[in-house]
């Protein structure tokens, strides 16, 4: 049975336009990444168990900068820009991934990176290269399928079978969803247990 995890002392720590600027701290990195429109502020509020700690809008591609939250002194969760806005100018999205692939290559770098994808629409190409990208750096990182309660049983086991061979084969997604809070549990226990061992 999984044991029930919870993080009563989420706070806000800083948002940083710079990874050079990234404040100094001896604690483990969890970033989370994904598209601007795969639920990334809600799956975090879900997981922080806050409502509203993580603006969320239906606008996509508010998130612009580094965000950064401490979970009871003990990890910082990293939200990343959103990537694969259309309707943001190019000059904006160049920047988004500039400061998205500062951070990753900033000394030290995360210890995880959660990489969100829309269980509906499976990984998109920019994924992939972001994937690739992942796997070139060294970087550890693992799916997650936001949404699944928009699908069925036996249509959810089925996208995430073929999530999972889009992207090599090797990493299954972990199945969430911010509505009615499915595998937000799980996700805190991987996380932790990702940084009991550093």
């Amino acid at each position: 049975m999984l044991q029930k995890v919870h993080w009563p002392n989420t706070r806000f720590v800083v948002s940083v336009a710079d990874p050079e600027k990234f404040p100094a701290s001896q604690l483990p990195h969890i970033a989370v990444a994904g598209h601007s429109n795969v639920g990334k502020s809600s799956l975090l509020n879900a997981l922080f168990e806050r409502k509203g700690l993580v603006k969320t809008s239906k606008q996509p591609g508010c998130t612009r900068l580094l965000n950064l939250f401490e979970t009871d002194e003990r990890l910082l969760i990293v939200d990343l820009p959103g990537y694969g806005y259309a309707r943001a100018p190019k000059s904006e999205q160049n920047r988004w991934a500039r400061l998205i692939e500062g951070y990753l290559q900033h000394q030290p770098g995360p210890d995880l990176v959660l990489l969100l994808l829309d269980i509906r629409h499976g990984p998109k190409n920019t994924d992939l290269q972001l994937i690739e990208w992942l796997n070139a750096e060294g970087l550890r990182w693992q799916p997650v399928a936001t949404k699944s309660d928009k699908l069925s049983g036996n249509a959810r086991i089925k996208r995430l079978k073929e999530m999972t061979k889009a992207m090599g084969g090797m990493l299954e997604p972990l199945p969430t969803s911010s509505f009615n809070k499915h595998g937000i549990a799980e996700l805190r226990s991987l996380i932790l247990d990702e940084v009991s061992g550093r």
